[in-house]
């Protein structure tokens, strides 16, 4: 390893401004300065942010990682590339330890626990409440010829109806309102504490902070007073993920999740389970808004039994526009990825938005063209990754693709969407969202 790294090159990259480095060009267009620089420099690019050189407080180099072979390494080797990373640290700040924030044997128990109610089986369990909540969509927008709508506005209630139907069961007129006033609060403050270039910790009395612990102490009480009422019912008859997860055990263990973890768990799933799918779907509707002839296609095979261009499509929606856009590791030791040196202690980013764009395993990138996703595909495994990889993948991957699925099969099945006239701005917070409403025009069909 020592022979390899002393011949290992130096990672290359744009020197940016003489003094703030690449942070004035990330922070007014982060995806397409580093689309530009992969475009420049290649599958391993470097970004010095901050002053010249002083304590990573002011001063740090971001390495970029586009390669499927290097993001394998840098997903699927934890040992040296660690989530030891300042995203992750405000996620556990606002949501606790749930399965996306905690680490070490507290999440490999976690994940073991929770893994069985995951499954393909288990999931196409709530295609029934998919499909009631598609159809309320569907039946809400009856709209007449010509009648605009915000994409993304409808495809958040549909995804907050779902996964607290999901969480909950059916009875969430109450609190799903609430969450979804408050899930977007959350994610605009994390996004706001991960740009602070000093941060200040939480208990200092700043008006972020107190706005910060008030919006968490909020979301507390709601699930807290949930699973309160559950367990004076008998909280492991429910065949609600709430009830599944009061009857669940680690398989090695025979351990139970306590009442924190389960809170924390349905915190994460709120969070991961209804923005990033309402983006994804709402990015979705709009490519096929702009390309009629293949949403026809797409909506012919709706109803015949074969769902396989749907989830294509969706597929494909995610490629170009992924929800989660990029995920940062640390580097616990220095390593060679791809030729070049990284070392230790550097913040190491892959991001589905580059990779997802990477003209050797998508000709044509820019285009939308769901066929991509059909039949046998020769990429490799990391060309494509909107759900990460190695041994933190999204646990709900299936839940999300099949929840997708549902509600563009209906909507397809009753409406044709046209947004060939309509611009669609992206922002990278937390997420990735649509920068203001997605707007289309239905006719019915």
């Amino acid at each position: 390893m020592t022979t390899q790294l002393s011949k290992a090159a130096a990672v290359p990259g744009p020197a940016g401004h003489p003094l703030l480095g690449m942070l004035p060009a990330l922070r007014h267009d982060l995806l397409g300065s580093i689309l530009d620089g992969f475009h420049t420099y290649g599958d391993v690019v470097a970004y010095h942010v901050g002053l010249p050189r002083g304590p990573r407080a002011v001063s740090v180099d971001v390495v970029n990682v586009h390669h499927p072979d290097g993001i394998h390494q840098v997903l699927t080797t934890p040992q040296v590339f660690s989530r030891r990373a300042s995203a992750y640290e405000i996620l556990r700040e606002f949501i606790g330890e749930g399965l996306l924030t905690s680490d070490g044997d507290r999440w490999l128990q976690q994940r073991r626990t929770l893994q069985p109610l995951f499954t393909p089986r288990r999931v196409a369990r709530y295609t029934e409440l998919m499909a009631d909540e598609a159809a309320r969509v569907v039946d809400d927008m009856a709209v007449t010829t010509g009648s605009v709508v915000d994409l993304y506005q409808v495809m958040q209630r549909y995804t907050m109806r779902v996964v607290g139907r999901a969480l909950f069961g059916d009875d969430i007129d109450e609190v799903v309102p609430r969450l979804q006033e408050l899930m977007p609060i959350l994610g605009d403050l994390a996004l706001a504490r991960a740009l602070q270039v000093v941060k200040l910790p939480l208990s200092w009395p700043t008006p972020r902070s107190r706005r910060i612990t008030q919006i968490r102490a909020t979301l507390y009480e709601i699930i807290d007073r949930i699973i309160a009422a559950r367990q004076r019912m008998g909280g492991e008859e429910n065949e609600d993920m709430l009830g599944r997860l009061f009857a669940a055990e680690d398989p090695e263990t025979g351990q139970a999740l306590s009442m924190e973890e389960i809170r924390d768990q349905m915190l994460v799933f709120l969070l991961a389970g209804h923005e990033t799918t309402s983006a994804g779907l709402a990015f979705t509707m709009h490519l096929l808004g702009r390309h009629p002839e293949v949403q026809e296609r797409v909506a012919a095979g709706i109803g015949t039994g074969d769902e396989e261009l749907v989830r294509a499509a969706a597929m494909e929606g995610m490629r170009l526009y992924p929800p989660v856009y990029s995920m940062e590791r640390m580097t616990e030791s220095d390593v060679v990825v791809s030729g070049y040196r990284i070392p230790a202690n550097t913040k190491v980013v892959v991001a589905p938005w580059v990779t997802h764009r990477h003209p050797e395993f998508w000709p044509d990138p820019e285009r939308f063209e769901p066929d991509r996703f059909l039949g046998k595909q020769e990429r490799p495994r990391y060309a494509y990754f909107p759900f990460g990889g190695g041994p933190r993948s999204c646990i709900g991957e299936h839940f999300a693709l099949l929840e997708m699925t549902v509600l563009l099969s209906a909507l397809l099945a009753r409406y044709r969407v046209d947004t060939r006239d309509e611009r669609l701005e992206v922002v990278p917070m937390v997420t990735l969202r649509p920068a203001g409403a997605v707007r289309a025009t239905l006719t019915v069909r």
